[in-house]
């Protein structure tokens, strides 16, 4: 996940150069003023992925205030998917794993424009920085267990909450479903700050097309408990890519 991100980021900022450098002059129109923008979009990060929601009203022509929510899956570094079982109908799972951890970011920010979008088929480019409540979340992981009897065979698979002193690689058959534990999750509150490039590209005034570029740090007051035997962090610095489509309003 991280390479193909790293490669995917270089390559776009490298499409969205060439196509600001292209760009020339068009003929100078008077055009109603918008006073709002809705857009959302998918987040593609360095620890998972996850979805953007945002609304902004303008303080100025190149200047907006902006509400935005990020809900992201957020994983650890040492995670590795595995079977557990020669059944193909058996789940991959990540040996070791405690919780899954996920993160909602409701927060405010502003945009200020850099460069601005000098014909219609032209790029924009802008600078946004938004902080607020990383409300992180953990939901214990469950999995299916081999049940075997005195003789040392197989009887059954039963779904138990994985604890590390009891399962190991030999008898985890695979994956639990994902709904379960979801009683036992608990919070987790903490703060981000983001901070990203935005490329705007859309051909039609009225039509938001997006890509942003930037870096995010949620920070806790305690470690997240995703892994036994690993450390785990309690500050999460991530690189992102975030696709939007959007509208703007008079």
């Amino acid at each position: 996940m991280k390479i193909f991100l790293k490669y995917t980021l270089l390559l776009t900022f490298f499409i969205l150069l060439k196509k600001y450098e292209a760009q020339a002059p068009a003929t100078e129109e008077l055009k109603a003023r918008f006073t709002k923008e809705y857009w959302g979009g998918l987040n593609l990060h360095s620890q998972g992925f996850g979805i953007s929601l945002n609304y902004a009203k303008f303080i100025t022509y190149k200047k907006k205030r902006f509400f935005t929510i990020d809900i992201v899956g957020m994983h650890h570094e040492k995670e590795y998917k595995i079977f557990g079982s020669i059944d193909e109908n058996a789940k991959k799972f990540v040996y070791g794993k405690l919780n899954s951890f996920y993160t909602l970011r409701p927060g405010i920010g502003s945009r200020k424009m850099i460069f601005e979008k000098l014909r219609d088929k032209g790029l924009q480019i802008a600078l946004n920085f938004s902080y607020g409540p990383a409300i992180g979340l953990t939901k214990p992981i469950y999995l299916e267990v081999l049940k075997v009897n005195g003789y040392g065979q197989v009887i059954g698979v039963s779904t138990e909450k994985y604890d590390p002193e009891s399962h190991n690689l030999y008898n985890i058959y695979g994956r639990g479903p994902w709904s379960k534990g979801l009683s036992e999750a608990r919070l987790h509150p903490g703060l981000f700050c983001k901070i990203g490039l935005e490329f705007e590209y859309s051909e039609q005034r009225e039509i938001i097309k997006a890509i942003e570029l930037g870096t995010t740090i949620d920070a806790y007051p305690w470690a997240i408990p995703i892994m036994t035997e690993i450390n785990n962090h309690f500050i999460y610095p991530t690189v992102f890519i975030n696709i939007m489509l959007g509208a703007k309003n008079y």
